[in-house]
């Protein structure tokens, strides 16, 4: 995801009646994440998630408002992605974002949202990528979860949805006009990463990391992520040593 800090993005990336892009090329760090999901279909490791906890008043219908416009203005989240040719591809299918809204003591919503997170993903379905929902725990005590695949978000890219939702239901409950969306489209961050793939830039940071490298070595355990890794066994992780130098 990409926010333009300088000027606004256009109101058609919140129209959920547009057509489906072009295919779309993975950004580099789209490809690392595509294919660690091909090696194990099955594991849920990379799903993230985000819950925040909401005390006091709120007006659940403005909050799903704002929250489905952040989110069909973030063109990341509505990605399918396939292959073509051998070539992992993406597609951006807008549609109207699904909110659950739904009643339940804080034990419910959380076994709820932990069977959510422990589903696999098939990147290439429709509204796999994406879970949006409200849980009204209280009278004035709600809880927001989302939950996104890994090759579409990151820690960064969960925060600015939720700045923008806080932003847009200001606006709302205040009456005054929405405020300009800043997420740039997809193909504007791949294009820029092409950019720079194929340029000077490139060839000196690679020249520079390939130099600064050399000699360095790297150990791991011998172990993938097998099909049934839940969140709930804790994240796996791997150790690498590096040299001090």
């Amino acid at each position: 995801m990409h926010e333009r800090l300088n000027h606004p993005a256009s109101s058609s990336a919140a129209d959920p009646e547009r057509a489906p892009s072009p295919d779309i090329p993975l950004l580099s760090a789209q490809s690392g994440i595509y294919y660690a999901h091909q090696l194990a279909p099955r594991s849920t490791v990379l799903n993230t998630a985000d819950l925040v906890e909401i005390d006091g008043p709120l007006d659940a219908d403005l909050f799903t408002a704002a929250l489905r416009r952040a989110v069909a203005e973030a063109e990341t989240l509505a990605v399918r992605v396939s292959e073509r040719d051998g070539v992992p591809v993406q597609r951006v299918v807008p549609a109207e974002p699904v909110v659950h809204r739904l009643e339940s003591t804080e034990a419910e919503a959380e076994a709820w949202m932990r069977q959510d997170l422990a589903r696999p993903v098939d990147l290439a379905a429709d509204g796999a990528l994406m879970t949006q929902a409200l849980f009204r725990i209280g009278e004035e005590r709600h809880l927001w979860y989302q939950r996104v695949h890994h090759i579409a978000v990151d820690a960064y890219a969960l925060s600015l949805i939720g700045q923008r939702v806080a932003e847009l239901y200001r606006a709302l409950a205040a009456g005054e006009p929405l405020p300009e969306g800043r997420f740039a489209p997809l193909s504007e961050l791949t294009g820029q990463e092409a950019t720079y793939l194929a340029g000077e830039e490139y060839t000196a940071d690679r020249a520079f990391w390939t130099a600064r490298m050399a000699g360095a070595s790297v150990s791991v355990p011998r172990r993938s992520p097998a099909p049934g890794d839940a969140p709930q066994g804790g994240p796996l992780h791997l150790v690498a040593d590096l040299p001090a130098a």
